[in-house]
């Protein structure tokens, strides 16, 4: 690796944590997960999240809507109506490091060991790929009610790259 592209990797992933954490506090959840990191892919200026949407027809903003959607169906399902409830989490500012679930850590690692066995920098399209392989959770739960498979939006994200 380069050091021009292990400081470009490094920018990369200060942009891409800074804004999955942002995208946590923003749903009200204490917690950054695949959802988050999925939408925190947008705020990389490599643009290629944000294409793999658009050519699937969708954008960041419907993926917000419908990962809210989700949210908002688990919280009923669990007998919460109070958005209160869901949001009591983050009374207290964070402090420390980034704490991502282990399913984001996991589609973190995936994304970046494909971009170094393409010997290219980390790039937006990396990570939506590496979410859209896990099978469970909200962020597949969106991604489904946005009519999206799963097996579509990996095919075209790992397309964006190279295109």
């Amino acid at each position: 690796m380069t050091l021009t592209r292990a400081w470009r990797d490094m920018r990369t992933m200060k942009t891409l944590f800074a804004e999955t954490e942002a995208e946590a506090d923003r749903l009200g959840d204490r917690e950054p997960g695949l959802e988050h990191l999925l939408l925190g892919a947008f705020a990389l200026p490599d643009g290629t999240a944000g294409r793999v949407f658009e050519n699937l027809g969708s954008s960041r903003d419907a993926l917000r809507e419908a990962i809210v959607r989700v949210h908002g169906d688990a919280l009923a399902a669990a007998g919460m109506t109070d958005a209160g409830d869901a949001t009591s989490a983050l009374s207290r500012p964070r402090t420390g490091p980034l704490r991502l679930t282990e399913p984001a850590q996991a589609a973190f690692r995936n994304a970046a060991a494909l971009a170094k066995s393409e010997r290219r920098p980390i790039v937006g399209a990396d990570i939506v790929a590496a979410v859209a392989t896990i099978t469970h959770g909200t962020a597949a739960r969106a991604l489904e009610s946005l009519g999206l498979t799963r097996s579509a939006v990996v095919d075209a994200a790992r397309a964006a790259p190279a295109g």
